[in-house]
């Protein structure tokens, strides 16, 4: 598995789905090994050693304290910081050499990008060198990167997808958006090997009680950057308040603007309680009493699936929902969307108002049905949506000692 990202430590902020994929992947298949090649961080061990499960970590720029390209994200990174971008050619040479060395010291048989931009590409140099197979992950606007390269960016996408042997997106939007990437005459190909599958939810051993009253009226767990869209939710905030309206808000998650949301908090009775992992978060969500997700798309910036929004949905909690967390592409939309406080654009800051009142008048017993609805988005259960049609692949691919080496 390649990725630009992956926790670091214990309680690190970052998302955790790449290892919790793989921690699944290995539950279904006893005979499964996995390494996981991720960038190189100063707070992260260089090589991990879990038994079937490896992580290793490239060093991509010297000395290690300048390398600020990939945590907490890329793109994010070099919006803030762009002579960033000059990080970006090592990178991927760093990773693809490495990626080089463990296939053949590991003897390798499939690898799986995580984000076609920028694993994508390390992923189809290795397939053209090696002729091993590779899988693309779309998670949210990555391929809209190449685009903003013209035509030379819209070439390589087209190879990049039209070499993979299967291709997942978090939603059916991205994918109908990566249809239309490729030409006409190669759609039916792409179409028979390209899924629309979310990331899962990993089942808590058991679950954190919430002792006494619960103490958020409505909670949100997200990296605090633009395409969440909480500086929408905390503007119609300070509106209740300015009416009387003071619902107990938890925030939870860090990130890029978390001084800018902070501001604009005077009124509203809004906790901003960092970044959660473990037994913290499971008491953070156990306390909650609704959830509100309000993304919207900043540019080219946009949600995939959040996941979050799956693990509030799985506890049977009241949700608000936004059209750009992309929860209409979910194939049980027709039976959740009863049970869901639906905006379509949260920038209209009176609209949300109105919805978080609706939100805080809903009753959170009656919503107990989206539990059952999205159980199967649990990883223990989704995994095999995944390993199906990989394992497919494995009927018409080359055995690893018939592959050019070279």
């Amino acid at each position: 598995m390649l990725t630009s990202t992956l926790m670091r430590f214990s309680g690190d902020m970052q998302a955790n789905f790449v290892n919790e994929q793989a921690q699944a992947w290995m539950d279904a298949r006893e005979d499964a090994e996995i390494e996981i090649l991720a960038p190189h961080d100063v707070a992260a061990l260089p090589f991990e050693d879990h038994g079937r499960l490896r992580i290793t970590r490239f060093r991509y720029f010297k000395p290690d304290r300048f390398q600020k390209l990939a945590y907490p994200a890329i793109m994010p990174n070099i919006k803030r910081a762009p002579l960033l971008a000059l990080q970006l050619p090592p990178f991927l040479l760093a990773q693809y050499r490495t990626a080089l060395r463990l296939v053949r010291e590991r003897r390798i048989d499939l690898i799986y990008a995580h984000w076609v931009a920028p694993q994508g590409l390390v992923a189809w140099w290795l397939h053209r060198r090696l002729g091993l197979p590779y899988i693309l992950q779309n998670h949210s606007s990555d391929l809209s990167v190449f685009e903003k390269l013209g035509a030379p960016g819209r070439l390589i996408v087209r190879l990049l997808l039209r070499d993979c042997s299967r291709f997942f997106c978090v939603n059916s939007s991205q994918l109908a958006y990566a249809r239309s990437l490729v030409p006409e005459e190669e759609r039916a190909d792409f179409d028979a090997k390209a899924l629309s599958r979310p990331m899962g939810l990993v089942r808590p051993a058991e679950r954190v009680a919430a002792s006494g009253s619960p103490q958020w009226d409505i909670a949100t767990m997200a990296r605090l950057t633009r395409k969440k869209g909480l500086h929408y939710l905390l503007e119609a905030a300070e509106r209740l308040a300015a009416k009387g309206i003071r619902p107990r808000i938890g925030i939870a998650g860090d990130g890029e603007d978390r001084a800018e949301l902070e501001a604009i908090v005077h009124k509203a009775d809004v906790t901003f309680t960092g970044f959660l992992s473990g037994e913290s978060k499971e008491a953070f969500l156990a306390s909650a009493r609704r959830h509100a997700f309000p993304a919207k798309a900043s540019g080219n910036d946009r949600e995939g699936m959040p996941v979050a929004l799956l693990e509030a949905l799985a506890r049977g909690q009241p949700v608000l929902a936004s059209r750009d967390t992309n929860i209409e592409m979910l194939p049980e939309w027709n039976q959740l969307e009863p049970l869901v406080t639906f905006l379509a654009d949260p920038s209209d800051v009176a609209a949300l108002e109105a919805a978080l009142e609706n939100l805080l008048d809903s009753d959170p017993g009656i919503t107990a049905a989206s539990a059952r609805i999205v159980a199967h988005y649990h990883w223990d259960a989704l995994i095999e949506e995944y390993l199906e049609p990989i394992e497919s692949l494995f009927a018409r691919i080359p055995t690893r000692d018939t592959r050019s080496d070279e």
